[in-house]
């Protein structure tokens, strides 16, 4: 019988020796929270990590593209996609300067294709994007929040205006890039129509809040975003398919025109701030060890640096021993690299100078 593997939250980490090895109260969520967040930020962006993270820091996600919307937007906790598959089959992955090298083909898309794909299926990133689907200009945002204790809180909308001008206002005595609304059930419609949308910002809430684009003629409504009780800014990647088949040849409905696809994502850091919260990094000694580095850094001796960096170190041995334990040392996936391999990264090892 399998077993399953839990997820591990920052209660685990309270109830373990970690809030005593760092001089903390493991009664203190705040606390703990700010230590085990400090950790698992510097362990995510430590160079000393695989293409593919900490054990548990990876994830499989299914999308649907079409030819009329071959766009995908992963949803918060998603750093990027690392590998795709499209109709069973893998994809390239090209990041934004692809597009931009000098000698390549430039930015897609080019032409309507009609009949046989006449660009490869391949995925472009496009960025950063504020919201889950594209805006449409002249239209004014509602606000929908899920739970009426969240009335007395805002969220602060930034664009531009129909004059393709940006929107400044007052919030109080202060001036604000945008226009702040205030989260009343059933909605709130922001005042002006915007022509774009740059970012979104909204307060800590109890419920979910949703964003729709409304047309301020004839009122149709469609939905934009909705961000999560602890997302405080709007912020997801995007990405561009070219070569989008019509299909994946294995539908028995001659009229599907959508495209099913899955990806292998890199999770994002989601702060943790209450005791039930799961940790993206699953090994509380790692965690530990990480948390003294950083008490570490943060004195003022001599020998604190290198303490910290030893401690750093012992993190890093243990979350590569938790990946050989659960993936395997053995039956790896080799990816090849035609064009070499000699990344900066690699500079003063061996010949590399």
């Amino acid at each position: 019988m399998p077993v399953a593997i839990s997820r591990k939250r920052l209660l685990d980490f309270q109830l373990s020796r970690g809030p005593k090895a760092i001089g903390i109260c493991a009664n203190s969520v705040d606390e703990c929270a700010a230590a085990v967040n400090a950790a698992q930020e510097r362990i995510l962006y430590a160079p000393e990590q695989s293409e593919m993270g900490a054990w548990g820091a990876w994830a499989e996600m299914l999308f649907t593209l079409s030819r009329t919307d071959p766009f995908i937007t992963p949803p918060r906790g998603v750093a990027r996609v690392i590998s795709f598959n499209g109709c069973t089959y893998p994809i390239p992955m090209q990041n934004q300067f692809y597009e931009y090298l000098q000698f390549g083909f430039g930015r897609y898309p080019k032409t309507t294709c009609t009949g046989l794909n006449c660009v490869p299926f391949q995925g472009y990133s496009r960025g950063i994007v504020p919201t889950m689907t594209d805006f449409t200009a002249g239209k004014k945002i509602r606000v929908y929040p899920s739970n009426t204790a969240d009335s007395t809180l805002r969220t602060l909308i930034t664009g531009t205006d129909t004059n393709d001008q940006p929107v400044f206002n007052l919030d109080g005595t202060v001036q604000v890039q945008g226009e702040m609304v205030n989260l009343i059930t059933p909605f709130t419609d922001t005042t002006i129509a915007w022509n774009s949308i740059a970012a979104i910002q909204k307060d800590i809430t109890l419920g979910p809040v949703s964003y729709y684009q409304v047309d301020p003629i004839t009122a149709s409504q469609s939905l934009l975003l909705t961000m999560e009780p602890t997302e405080t800014t709007a912020t997801y990647q995007r990405y561009y398919f070219s070569g989008v088949p019509q299909n994946c040849c294995n539908t028995t409905d001659p009229a599907d025109t959508t495209v099913q696809a899955t990806a292998i994502v890199k999770l994002d850091l989601i702060p943790v701030r209450a005791a039930t919260d799961y940790l993206l990094i699953q090994n509380i000694e790692a965690l530990i060890a990480e948390c003294q580095s950083v008490r570490y850094s943060e004195m003022d001796s001599p020998q604190a640096m290198v303490k910290s960096q030893e401690r750093h170190r012992a993190a890093i041995r243990l979350l590569n021993g938790e990946l050989i334990h659960y993936s395997g040392k053995e039956p790896v996936a080799v990816d090849f690299a035609p064009f070499g391999s000699a990344h900066l990264s690699c500079q003063r090892i061996g010949r590399l100078m």
